[in-house]
């Protein structure tokens, strides 16, 4: 590919029309030459002129030529061009004779302008080489004077700089003591040390300025100053933050838990029904409201700018150990005076802390319940004064001592819990409950916050165990006065109803058994609407109105510890079961157990009953409170020792009412006075017998027909046993050495008479249960009377009874017919004494035989009453001989007790 020309066609042709207008050269010259006006100069210069025109024209192209960097190319094909374009122009030029002249003219025209030329170029030559001399010399003036001025310039920037240094210094000493009037020690401490610092770079080598030695020399004094007001404003703050603003620090956080968290929390327990769950708890504390949270920051209730100012200036001139000593004297003085009127000692220990020591001093004068409060607000403000301090110095000033605030709190516990122990003491002097009350719910909030900032809580902690167990005191006393006016108010009856709410509060109130219920029921079954609603209960209105006192009470010592006993569960279970253990058994038992002296046997029989319900009461509420127990753990049972103490007493009345019982019978059978010689044989029995029998009728039926069916069945056993013991007794000792067949007979009706009430006594089956006959009963021979089943009235049952209780007579029926026996020799028999007197001791036996008088049979003396064979008789049985004993010893063993 051939290679485009770098001049282009157009370019060469204005250059070759340029080349033309040239030619016109000559007549330029010789115009000029013949014009007169014009000078040789000027002729000359507008002869090599120039056309502009032409050279306008070259202007696009050599500037594309640049734009393009092609400007040496162009000027190389340009000058090949003019080669080419021009060639034989100069023989051209040389053959025209015209051109020839013209060029001889030209040159000595030339040659002319030469001459010129040079000689105005000499002249200004000189002319130049003179003003270049003229200028250099003033140009080495200048230079001179310009030399010198800047040596005076560089002397006054020199000054300029220690006059600046200088003001410097004077700025510093006076900023310094501004600023330490504006009590900004910190800064003017930096100040001081910049001050130095250049006093000692610049000016104590260098110069000895006298003015700035002696602003150097009172850098000591005035950082003496900074110290001292340091300390100084320390002791301001303790007076500003260490006052009463303590107080109000302490009532402010005080007031925001008590007014805001608590009643928060409860209307959420309340709520939620998050009842297990205590105030302070972690459950509680995540359920607060963080915006709440924040207004408790301590530091928007004490300023400490001065001690950290304090810190880092003495820090700053490693005299921090100095500011240590000021500050924990300043801080010790500042803690007497807090704690007043409490000594303050750092070590309590040798401090006596009985409440006897204590009772008289000012503090203790002043034990009451507002002081309390607004002495520990203060505390507590110093608590949390002290934790910040510590805490945002980083605990600097305590020596890195991180339980510096705790051994505070510790060693002022010891020295304040006496006098703690000693208004609730007086509070339960006063018997002033509210007052707990009020103590609790102020201690619970307070040790709630001591919690919160990591504060040991175990002494104060105690406190509010010990006022509980007050309080459960008071409760108890209460409980005492309260139980004794229902007791001296009861008037020992079956409860007897004629509302049917008031019998469903009866139910509610208290704990009774099955058949009370299924009573009420059948009552409620069996009446109209109508009808009027009447049931009697077997227990008086002391049961119920008892168990509407305990349940009160307990409610109270539950509500007591519900909301801010979070710790040590266990000895608060403890005490809660010994204080409903305490009522039950010290005020209930024991004061109904006071009432068994009395001589009533319905009263002592109502008592008996209710004691049987208080029994199962006592079981109940310890169900209740095993489910219900504070610690809410399933593995705890509790059992309070109350139910053993009212079974005691509840034997202890059976047995009181057995020996009235027995006194009433043992009084009527004082009254017996069988014939033992009679001849004559009665078809009724003695008057004596039968009031005997009245009585023990009524009595079953009447007085005791409220009692459980397993006490009145022991105690009908019991009077029969004894019964029959007396009347065993009687025969054996009560009677006369020698007793008529007849009077046996006759005592032998008397004793039917009385087993043929047994059935009397169980009205159900009078009618249908027959009296055992003699024989049969004889052939039962059970070692002890049967035991009855004490839970079951069933007709099976009862009629076990009914045979059981005639059993108790066979023992008495076997002596009448040993006596009745007309073969004296019978009980010596093995075989017939196992069949008929299986019960009669050996001894017993010769007594009853020695005492029976038979008619003698012809030819046979051993019948006879004083024969010899009776002697023998008694000898044989291994009997003892009874002849010597009085009548009265007689009665006396009959009826000990």
């Amino acid at each position: 590919m051939e290679q485009e020309p770098w001049l282009t066609e157009e370019f060469q042709k204005i250059l070759l029309s340029s080349a033309t207008d040239n030619t016109s050269l000559q007549k330029d010259i010789g115009k000029s030459r013949n014009d007169s006006h014009l000078t040789d100069n000027r002729a000359l210069d507008d002869t090599f002129d120039l056309n502009s025109q032409p050279i306008d024209k070259w202007v696009p192209f050599l500037r594309k030529s640049i734009e393009k960097d092609q400007l040496v190319q162009v000027i190389g094909e340009l000058e090949t061009s003019i080669d080419d374009n021009f060639q034989g122009l100069e023989l051209q030029v040389i053959q025209d004779s015209q051109i020839n002249d013209k060029l001889e003219k030209s040159i000595n025209e030339v040659s002319n302008i030469q001459t010129s030329i040079e000689q105005n170029l000499s002249l200004e030559v000189q002319r130049f080489q003179k003003l270049l001399t003229q200028s250099t010399n003033e140009l080495i003036l200048q230079k001179q004077v310009f030399v010198n001025n800047k040596k005076t310039s560089l002397k006054i920037s020199e000054a300029i700089i220690l006059i600046s240094k200088i003001v410097r210094i004077l700025e510093l000493s006076s900023k310094c003591q501004e600023l330490i009037t504006e009590k900004k020690f910190f800064k003017a401490l930096q100040n001081l040390d910049n001050l130095e610092k250049l006093y000692l770079q610049e000016f104590k080598i260098n110069y000895n300025f006298k003015f700035l030695k002696e602003i150097y020399d009172s850098i000591p004094f005035m950082k003496n100053v900074i110290k001292d007001e340091c300390v100084n404003l320390i002791k301001s703050s303790f007076n500003s933050n260490l006052g009463k603003n303590l107080t109000e620090a302490g009532t402010k956080i005080f007031e925001h838990y008590r007014d805001e968290i608590v009643i928060s929390w409860l209307e959420k327990r309340d709520s939620l029904h998050l009842n297990n769950f205590k105030f302070n708890s972690p459950v509680e504390i995540s359920m607060r409201d963080q915006a709440t949270t924040e207004e408790m920051n301590i530091n928007n209730y004490f300023n400490l700018n001065e001690l950290y100012d304090a810190i880092m200036i003495f820090k700053s001139l490693n005299e921090l150990d100095d500011l240590l000593v000021d500050f924990n004297s300043e801080y010790e003085f500042r803690r007497t005076k807090i704690v007043h009127p409490i000594t303050w000692k750092k070590n309590f220990g040798n401090v006596s802390s009985t409440p006897g020591d204590i009772s008289l001093d000012a503090f203790a004068k002043n034990l009451t319940l507002e002081f309390l409060q607004e002495y520990l607000l203060k505390i507590l403000g110093f608590l949390l004064y002290d934790l910040n301090l510590n805490k945002s110095t980083e605990f600097i000033l305590v020596n890195n001592n991180y339980n510096a605030t705790n051994e505070f709190w510790d060693n002022l516990m010891r020295r304040l819990q006496p006098y703690l122990q000693l208004y609730l003491q007086r509070a339960v002097e006063k018997e002033d409950e509210d007052n707990l009350i009020n103590f609790k719910d102020f201690l619970g909030i307070y040790i709630s916050i001591l919690e919160n900032y990591e504060l040991d809580i175990g002494p104060l902690y105690n406190i509010l165990i010990h006022d509980f167990s007050n309080y459960c005191e008071l409760s108890i006393s209460s409980m005492d006065k309260e139980f004794q006016i229902l007791l001296n108010d009861d008037d020992f009856m079956p409860l007897l109803i004629n509302d049917r709410n008031l019998c469903n509060k009866v139910i509610k109130i208290c704990w009774m058994k099955e058949a009370d219920l299924k009573l009420i029921e059948s009552v409620n079954a069996n009446q109209n609407d109508e009808e009027q609603f009447v049931v009697t209960l077997p227990f008086s209105p002391l049961y119920p109105m008892t168990c509407t006192l305990v349940k009160k009470v307990y409610s109270k010592l539950a509500s007591f510890i519900s909301t801010f006993y979070r710790h040590d569960l266990h000895s608060l279970n403890n005490i809660l079961v010994k204080t409903i253990d305490s009522i039950f058994t010290d005020v209930v038992n024991n004061k109904i157990r006071s009432k068994l002296d009395s001589t009533s046997r319905e009263e002592i029989s109502q008592i008996l009953i209710n004691l049987d319900y208080f029994i199962i009461a006592t079981k109940e509420f310890s169900n209740y409170m095993t489910l219900e127990n504070i610690m809410q753990s399933p593995d705890i049972e509790i059992s309070l020792n109350s139910i053993k103490r009212f079974k005691e007493s509840r034997a202890y009345a059976e047995t009181k009412l057995i020996e009235l019982i027995d006194s009433k019978i043992y009084d009527i059978l004082e009254t017996v006075d069988l014939d033992w010689s009679s001849h004559e044989i009665r078809q009724d029995p003695d008057i004596s017998i039968v009031d005997v029998a009245q009585f023990l009728e009524m009595m079953f039926a009447s007085t005791l027909v409220n009692l459980p069916y397993s006490v009145q069945t022991l105690l009908i056993f019991r009077e029969f046993d004894s019964l029959t013991r007396n009347l065993i007794d009687l025969l054996l000792h009560g009677t006369p050495d020698s007793i008529s067949p007849e009077s046996v007979l006759n005592f032998e009706t008397d004793v039917r008479y009385l087993q043929d009430i047994i059935p009397k006594i169980f009205p159900s089956l009078k009618d249908e249960v027959a009296p055992l006959s003699l024989p049969e009963a004889q052939n039962i021979r059970p070692a002890t009377p049967t035991t009855p089943n004490l839970n079951s009235s069933d007709p099976a049952s009862i009629e076990n009874n009914i045979k059981s209780l005639e059993e108790t007579f066979i023992e008495l029926n076997q002596c009448i017919e040993l006596l009745k026996s007309k073969n004296s020799r019978e009980f010596a028999e093995p075989e017939v004494r196992l069949r008929k007197y299986s019960r009669i001791k050996p001894e017993n036996a010769a007594l009853l035989l020695s005492k029976i008088r038979r008619s003698p049979s012809p030819g046979s003396e051993s019948d006879s009453p004083n024969g010899g064979n009776n002697a023998d008789s008694r000898s044989n049985f291994d009997g003892e001989s009874n002849g010597n004993e009085s009548k009265t010893d007689r009665f006396a063993r009959l009826f000990r007790r």
